[in-house]
């Protein structure tokens, strides 16, 4: 039996939702390796301007060590507002190339493989729904957005998730619910919608949005899979989780 492919993942250790979406996306013969950084304090409400996850960065280096002795293939950074917050793409980058530089290896972000996924499906113009405080949606993800072409016609958190001050409750929320609030908020404008969040739980109902809106629905997991997987040269059409899995070749 030949080696699997081993891809090394990078999540907050408040997150819940990436094992489980690597876990539902990873084909055979592909094995996932997780590293936690460190992101247990309380945090401002909703998130505030998100400068806190900068303490979570500070655990890069060991995160990515710890990670790169497994043998892997590549390292996916799967935390979008840890590199959003600083409202442009500079940050990120910056960031993917502390991964490499530690590693040796590729690295995906999870702010540019939401990017790459979105100009995949043809987005324009994007609506924004997300586990966030308004402040983080609309004064440094929309500006990012924004800078790389998209227009984002609307940007709004969750109403629970707005005032939210720890990040492990992110994972608690109802997929159900997730997507009656998504489908309820979206602007009729939009032609795309974009959900960041590694914590939400909005890979389980992607499909389920995109028929009930009729247009895709980039969730931030699912953009990620799908970037490692063609970083790999792995992807392959997979039904069930939207139409970037399913024809994102």
């Amino acid at each position: 039996m030949p080696r699997p492919v081993r891809i090394g993942v990078l999540v907050p250790s408040t997150n819940q939702v990436v094992e489980p979406d690597f876990a539902a996306l990873t084909p055979p013969g592909v094995t996932f390796h997780t590293e936690r950084l460190w992101n247990g304090a309380a945090t401002p409400e909703g998130g505030g301007d998100g400068s806190y996850l900068l303490k979570m960065n500070d655990d890069l280096d060991r995160g990515v060590r710890y990670l790169a002795s497994a043998n892997l293939d590549v390292i996916a950074y799967c935390c979008t507002s840890g590199t959003y917050h600083a409202g442009n793409l500079e940050y990120d980058a910056e960031l993917s190339n502390r991964i490499t530089d530690a590693s040796g290896l590729p690295a995906v972000t999870a702010v540019a493989a939401s990017l790459e996924a979105l100009r995949h499906v043809g987005a324009l113009r994007i609506s924004i729904v997300g586990p966030y405080g308004n402040f983080l949606l609309r004064e440094r993800l929309t500006p990012l957005l924004e800078s790389q072409g998209f227009e984002v016609v609307s940007a709004l958190g969750e109403t629970g998730m707005q005032h939210r001050t720890m990040d492990a409750t992110i994972g608690d929320q109802d997929p159900e619910h997730i997507a009656n609030f998504v489908c309820d908020t979206v602007d009729d404008d939009s032609d795309a919608v974009f959900i960041p969040g590694t914590a939400w739980r909005a890979l389980e109902v992607v499909q389920q949005m995109e028929n009930r809106l009729g247009r895709p629905v980039i969730t931030v997991n699912q953009a990620t899979i799908w970037a490692v997987l063609r970083k790999l040269d792995l992807w392959s059409p997979l039904k069930g989780y939207g139409r970037l899995m399913e024809n994102g070749s």
